[in-house]
Parts: C-alpha cells; sequence; structure tokens
C-alpha cells in the first residue's frame, strides 16, 4: 500500500478536540482519519446519519392541526380577507 499525504483545513479548536477524543482512545489523527475514510468505502456512504437539525419544532395544537391537516379532518375554510384580517389581529396582539 502507498501511502499518501493530505491536506485540509480545520478550525484549530475543533482540531485540537478532536485530537484530545481521537488520543483518549489510543489513535493519533492519522488513523482517525484512515478509519473514517475506510467505513465509508466499506458502505459506500458517511458511517453515520447526517441531517439538519429542525429549527421548528411544533407544540402538541401545531402537530394536532398538521395531523387532522394530513387526514382531511377539522378543517374550515377561510378567503383571503380573512386570513389577512386573522394575520394583523395578531400581529397587532
Amino acid at each position: 500500500m502507498e501511502a499518501i499525504n493530505i491536506t485540509f483545513r480545520m478550525d484549530k479548536a475543533d482540531k485540537q478536540r478532536f485530537e484530545r477524543i481521537v488520543s483518549d482512545i489510543g489513535l493519533n489523527l492519522s488513523s482517525a482519519f484512515n478509519i473514517f475514510a475506510k467505513a465509508v468505502i466499506r458502505e459506500n456512504a458517511i458511517p453515520f446519519e447526517l441531517k439538519a437539525e429542525p429549527t421548528f419544532k411544533p407544540n402538541k395544537k401545531t402537530l394536532q392541526a398538521m395531523q387532522d391537516a394530513q387526514k382531511g379532518e377539522n378543517l374550515e375554510s377561510l378567503s383571503l380577507n380573512e386570513l389577512t384580517t386573522m394575520a394583523k389581529t395578531k400581529a397587532d396582539a
């Protein structure tokens, strides 16, 4: 196996924290990155789930309204004028 050098940029504080963690489990940076690379190759994917944290977490009332809407239950029809009036009323409150 021919070894090559790879250079990339990383936040200094992140590098220091990462280095401390991998050192605590008996690895150096090179070994940790090689393990990561082998896992990506083996799984043909990033070996952990990547997802954005939701910025909006609906409360119980909103969740219920969303479920009702998906089921087509407890729906009411409103005109654009009614919606505009409701929005203005809530904004003024």
